[in-house]
C-alpha cells in the first residue's frame, strides 16, 4: 500500500493534507483527486478560481494534479 497526500492549492494559498490516504493502486488516488476536485466545484466556499488538487506520495514526488473548475463551468 502506498500513501498519497491531497493538497488543495491556488495562487498564494495552500491547504495541505498531512494525514494522506493509503491505496493499493495509483489509479485509486487519481479517482479520489478527481472526486475532491468535483466536490470543490459544487461547494466552492473559499475555493479560488484556478485552484487544483495536487497529489503527492510520501517522498514528496507529485503524482498528479486535478484542476478545480470555476462553479459556473461545473454547473454547465
Amino acid at each position: 500500500m502506498q500513501r498519497y497526500f491531497f493538497d488543495v492549492v491556488s495562487q498564494g494559498r495552500a491547504e495541505y493534507d498531512y494525514r494522506g490516504r493509503e491505496f493499493s493502486s495509483p489509479e485509486m488516488a487519481v479517482q479520489l483527486a478527481e472526486l475532491i476536485a468535483l466536490d470543490l466545484e459544487v461547494c466552492p466556499q473559499g475555493v479560488v478560481a484556478g485552484s487544483s488538487v495536487n497529489v503527492h506520495d510520501s517522498h514528496g514526488r507529485q503524482f498528479c494534479s486535478m484542476r478545480v473548475h470555476p462553479p459556473e463551468l461545473a454547473a454547465a
